[in-house]
């Protein structure tokens, strides 16, 4: 009786892990089809005007190309402009492209800047980051405040001391300045427009679906559907038969695995620059969406944010110094505290890598909650050999994992000793929260331990969304952590385990199964 007992608890566990594991799968494609959905809504219904998608503007260093000026340490971000202090050479400024550009259909580049002298302008185009450079010819710019527009395509081009022509594409698009020793130089604003109007798409019209090679005739709304296979093929034969001045609109298979979904994107990107990509199961949502869109329009922050803000920071107020009699109650009040605002930031796609004042002061409160919070039982540093070598058989686990799907022969993802230091503060923090602060709290909720150890690992892994590997990754260690944790109460173990674990998957792994390390709405970068 007691093994037949046992069995059925084992079994039933199994199953609970299969169907979170499954959840988890479904989250990320749910997550990523919503992501290309709002995307590519927002670009139809800006195509249906002469607006124009790339603008740039100048108010931090994210706004740039690696947050810094080429050639030049003197430059800042002030009034919403950027200033570079020029030392007498000709400094460059990058312009951050989420996907290779269009040229042929955005040829004009318009530029707002002040000087107080002349100063010469270059523009720089690549059209992949590994080809040759197109420089263009000199463009005298008068001192004070300007706008000027510029006809890449009236310009004279070369490629190292060669003619050329204005490329089709830019992967690379840099503004080279070259202006007096001590002149300031202040940009306002960049970006490239049509030349006129331009061919505007019409929402309206009927919906053809066309195989690549078809011509879309001109009173319907083309979309290209992929096969399964030879999408390399279809994507030339779509680029090489596309009418010009027309706006490439692909579907994008879900048969796929999450991280084969997004390296397809990336491929339609290049291959057909400008593209609009919808997810194939979203098309009609995707149409009605993009025909209520304002276009050009961003959200705005709103006071209701901060006041909930500020209830949720009097809730963490009250049960840190008011708790709650009951036990259990109090336990559970402080895991949703802990991880309630995360999930929110994570889960909902808010986080795309730079936090705005309002995301940095949720992180600030939900970090000093945690750490203020009294420890359920005393946890220590160090643990014993068999805690260590229970850790150690974790990376081990990860290293065959990681061994078992490398491609042969394939390079390694580089990994700097900085990122490796960095990470492991980073794995320190994340199992204090998991293990120390809630599967703690778990256990005392649920009186069991396997339990606890479950709960922990579950929210470990739903604050890796959408990452659908790494969410894998993350409830498989999670519960092996979590329960190494309640096991010993020992921080360092798990928490170098878990570093060490990370870094094998990330170097070994490759890119169609693990896409990247990133989380939340960065992941779809």
């Amino acid at each position: 009786m007691r093994i037949a007992s046992i069995t059925f608890k084992i079994t039933l566990g199994i199953l609970i892990v299969v169907v979170t594991a499954w959840s988890l799968l479904w989250i990320s494609q749910e997550q990523l089809t919503d992501h290309l959905r709002d995307r590519a809504a927002f670009q139809l219904s800006l195509a249906t005007t002469d607006r124009s998608p790339h603008r740039w503007r100048f108010h931090s260093p994210r706004d740039i190309v690696a947050g810094k000026v080429f050639d030049s340490d003197h430059f800042d971000f002030r009034d919403r402009r950027l200033r570079v202090r020029s030392t007498g050479k000709p400094f460059q400024i990058g312009l951050p492209l989420a996907s290779p550009l269009d040229l042929a259909r955005f040829p004009r580049l318009y530029v707002v800047l002040g000087t107080r002298t002349d100063v010469n302008l270059r523009v720089l185009i690549r059209q992949r980051l590994h080809l040759p450079q197109y420089t263009s010819q000199i463009v005298a710019i008068s001192s004070a405040r300007h706008a000027l527009t510029i006809d890449l395509d009236a310009l004279r081009w070369r490629v190292a001391q060669n003619r050329a022509t204005m490329p089709a594409t830019a992967a690379m698009l840099r503004l080279q300045i070259d202006a007096p020793a001590g002149d300031i130089v202040e940009l306002y604003e960049t970006g490239l427009t049509r030349r006129g109007a331009g061919q505007l798409l019409d929402l309206d019209q009927p919906v053809r679906i066309l195989q690549p090679g078809a011509q879309a005739p001109a009173d319907a709304l083309g979309i290209y559907r992929l096969p399964q296979t030879g999408t390399g093929q279809a994507l030339r034969t779509i680029a090489s038969s596309l009418k010009e001045g027309r706006v490439p609109i692909v579907l994008l298979p879900l048969h796929n695995r999450v991280e084969q979904q997004l390296i397809l994107r990336n491929r339609i990107r290049t291959a057909l620059p400008g593209s609009i990509v919808i997810p194939a199961t979203a098309l009609p949502k995707t149409l009605e969406q993009a025909r209520t869109a304002v276009p050009g329009s961003t959200s705005q922050p709103v006071v209701w944010r901060w006041a909930v803000l500020a209830m949720w920071l009097a809730c963490m107020s009250w049960v840190r110094w008011r708790p709650p009699a009951n036990a259990r109650l109090r336990a559970f009040l402080e895991i949703s505290l802990v991880l309630g605002g995360m999930l929110w930031l994570i889960v909902g796609a808010r986080f795309n890598g730079h936090i705005k004042l309002f995301q940095g002061a949720l992180i600030a409160v939900t970090l000093l909650f945690a750490l203020t919070l009294r420890p359920i039982h005393t946890w220590r540093w160090n643990g014993s050999v068999t805690t260590w070598l229970l850790a150690l058989a974790v990376v081990v686990l990860a290293g065959v994992i990681g061994l078992l799907f490398h491609p042969q022969g394939a390079a390694l993802r580089h990994i700097s000793q900085t990122h490796l230091m960095r990470y492991l503060f980073w794995a320190l923090l994340q199992q204090y929260l998991i293990c120390t602060v809630c599967t703690e709290r778990w256990r005392i909720v649920s009186g069991n331990c396997v339990v606890a150890a479950y709960l922990g690992a579950l929210g470990f892994a739903l604050l890796h969304t959408p990452n659908a590997t790494l969410m894998l990754a993350t409830l498989t260690g999670g519960i092996l952590w979590c329960s190494l944790y309640l096991r010993d109460r020992a921080l360092l173990p798990i928490a170098v385990s878990h570093a060490a674990s990370a870094m094998l998957l990330l170097a070994l792994l490759p890119r169609d199964l693990l896409y990247s390390a990133e989380v939340s709405a960065r992941f779809f970068q």
